[in-house]
């Protein structure tokens, strides 16, 4: 056992070293204010996990809310290293294996990574990984003809513990099936061991005893409000996303779609265990079809259940970085069990290494050909070790907590801002109740409005509202359209209202563009200088201010991230040139694209631009750079085409430029170019 603590806290002293010093992305600041407040977390409320992360937030040292939650996911993943060793050497009984795949598991780097933020799938990688090990060690005493139910019904506990925590936990349930009847079959032939093995799982139910008592706290954090069984129920069924679907956005993904899926499972397990680790994998298939058959079918059940059929299953559009983001973390489960594939490779390799240093002169040498063996297994790890530190590492990860600043800095203190989007919404919150500056702030979180437990808690918060009778609904209309609208009129005239995404029209008023927001104002009151200035204002006091800033390895949470400052930045744009504010206008565009030199949007402007002041190079030379990247587009062809003609006076090139426009449109359309 000293060697599993050994190999854990290396884990977590190595993680400490990068582990997130503010808030993430994503659902991490909703995980990490329920913690704080001890109070309901997303559906379906994680209970276990939050009462977990309740005394990390609360360790009497002095450091932020959130770099304490990320201490929690640092330490669970730092457990899963050492329980992951114990389970390999119960499989193989080989101590280097053992130690090396455990450096393979802390070193892959979508592990590394997730142990550096916090998130919900770290305490379910420990529940699992627990639960595997103990059901190992079952099987390795029922084949040695004792008796070890302990072991069994414990590893039924903490499946159960996991499922109820995580309900993609029950994926595994087909491998664990398929392993105790192979192992011992006649364990279901009776209906008493049922009833056992149908107990021991459902007192995974037992943390959610806490959800009724954390709601009725009614915290800031109350997902559902389940104080009633209603709402109980609701919450811990997934209703609000869709009980059977990870989230009720990706419903209807088409064939094409689930496919990439599949294919993207196989094409990350390469890029995060590297080619040598897919050999060793590969070698550790074949090894465990001849020799360890029922290990063999275990593994595949569960990885082809948790990766391939969960994955297709959920369709998850990879559309963007956030979704790819989102999409990621689901492979950790799966990546746990490539481990064991990996570990039998690794000892076959041992076994032949070993073998092959002890032939002739080495044989003297006593335990040195194994020790030899060893080091060369060691290998790995310590390549994936240097190559996989930076894109892990989040030190310096200020990001999540300057996005939600400059959210808030883009609206004046009082003010109610509507926000869309688990990172713009839980960040912002993270930073309402956790910095001063800006604890006058009334965040509405706008797409939650449909729901009556939101809206209660909204007029509960802040009291001082003007609430709209539609708010009393006990009606659930899933268009929180109708409801913002409202909030909006009932509001307007006492306090200055900002958003983010959606802007619905309110008679009399428009919205301005002000930084990452836009404001609500009246009409009259809208002039371009002042829309100028407060721009510049609002950008000023920005925490994010160098948007050429090289931030090295990007996750995906990076450019998902940049994008809100990316769109802001297109939009203030667009006011300005539509109030002939052209060259002002140039300023925000060329702070586009610092942020993003390979999107298009932002050339397109400056391009337009320039043509219109009949600069005829520099509009130019904005389409190429967009031809640099991408040589597809045939409006960029169809620019040239009038840069040419009316800029240059260039009949022919023009004519040149139009015919390649109009073929290259046609490969994608078979509608002619003059129709669009």
């Amino acid at each position: 056992m000293l060697l599993v603590f050994l190999l854990a806290l290396f884990s977590f002293l190595l993680y400490l070293k990068g582990l997130a010093p503010s808030v993430y992305a994503g659902d991490s600041a909703d995980i990490i204010l329920a913690s704080w407040f001890g109070g309901v977390a997303h559906p379906p409320g994680y209970p276990l996990n939050t009462m977990i992360g309740w005394v990390f937030t609360h360790l009497p040292y002095q450091a932020i809310v959130a770099y304490k939650a990320n201490l929690m996911a640092a330490f669970l993943m730092s457990v899963v290293v050492g329980v992951n060793y114990l389970k390999v050497k119960k499989i193989t009984k080989n101590l280097f294996v053992s130690i090396t795949c455990a450096l393979v598991l802390a070193f892959n780097p979508l592990f590394w990574l997730y142990a550096h933020t916090i998130e919900v799938f770290q305490l379910n990688l420990v529940l699992i990984a627990s639960s595997v090990y103990f059901l190992f060690d079952w099987r390795e005493a029922i084949l040695a003809k004792k008796q070890k139910s302990r072991s069994f019904y414990l590893s039924i506990l903490l499946l159960g513990l996991a499922v109820f925590h995580h309900q993609t936990s029950v994926l595994v349930v087909p491998a664990y099936f398929y392993l105790i009847l192979k192992t011992e079959g006649k364990i279901f032939k009776n209906y008493k061991n049922i009833l056992k093995i149908l107990g021991f799982f459902s007192l995974g139910f037992l943390p959610y005893i806490f959800i009724p008592f954390a709601a009725m706290r009614q915290t800031p954090m109350n997902w559902d409000d389940p104080a009633n069984l209603h709402n109980f129920i609701r919450l811990i069924t997934r209703a609000d996303y869709g009980t059977f679907s990870p989230a009720n956005f990706i419903v209807g993904s088409d064939l094409k779609t689930r496919l990439i899926e599949v294919a993207n499972f196989f094409l990350f397990v390469k890029a995060d265990f590297k080619i040598i680790g897919l050999v060793i994998g590969i070698i550790g298939i074949i090894y465990t079809f001849a020799r360890q058959r029922v290990i063999f079918w275990f593994t595949l059940l569960a990885i082809f259940f948790t990766g391939p059929f969960f994955l297709f299953y959920s369709g998850f559009p990879l559309a963007n970085d956030f979704y790819t983001g989102l999409w990621e973390r689901f492979l950790l489960l799966p990546y746990f069990f490539v481990l064991i594939y990996i570990a039998f490779g690794l000892y076959l390799i041992h076994s032949v290494l070993a073998r092959f240093f002890a032939i002739n002169k080495f044989r003297a040498y006593g335990k040195l050909p194994t020790l030899a063996a060893g080091f060369f297994l060691v290998l790995l790890p310590a390549y994936l070790l240097v190559t996989n530190y930076d894109k892990t590492d989040l030190s310096k990860f200020y990001l999540g907590e300057w996005l939600a600043h400059d959210v808030l800095a883009s609206a004046e203190p009082g003010s109610i801002v509507f926000v869309y989007g688990d990172t713009m919404a839980f960040n912002s919150q993270y930073l309402q109740y956790t910095d001063s500056e800006f604890k006058t702030m009334k965040i509405v979180k706008g797409a939650s409005l449909y729901q009556r437990y939101y809206r209660d808690q909204v007029m509960r918060e802040y009291p001082n509202l003007m609430i709209p009778e539609n708010f009393y609904s006990n009606e659930s209309n899933k268009d929180s359209s109708e409801y913002i609208k409202s909030f909006i009129i009932s509001n307007v005239q006492q306090f200055p209202i900002y958003a983010d995404t959606y802007f619905p029209e309110i008679e009399s008023y428009r919205w301005a563009p002000t930084g990452l927001l836009k404001k609500l104002i009246p009409k009259q009151q809208y002039d371009k200088n002042m829309l100028l200035k407060t721009n510049e204002e609002k950008f000023s006091k920005f925490k994010y201010t160098d948007f050429a800033y090289d931030f090295g390895y990007e996750q995906y949470i990076t450019p998902h991230i940049k994008e809100n400052y990316y769109h802001s930045l297109i939009g203030v744009a667009d006011e300005l040139i539509g109030n002939g504010l052209k060259s002002e206008a140039n300023k925000y565009l060329d702070k586009a694209v610092s942020l993003f030199p390979e999107r298009k949007e932002a050339y397109f402007r400056l391009s337009n631009l320039a043509f219109l002041e009949d600069k005829c190079d520099e509009a130019k030379n904005y389409l190429e750079r967009i031809q640099q990247f991408d040589k597809k587009d045939w409006r960029v062809l169809a620019i040239l085409s009038d840069i040419h003609g009316e800029c240059y006076k260039d009949e022919a090139k023009a004519k040149s430029f139009r015919d390649d426009a109009d073929t290259l449109r046609r490969k994608v359309s078979d509608k002619p170019l003059e129709s669009f």
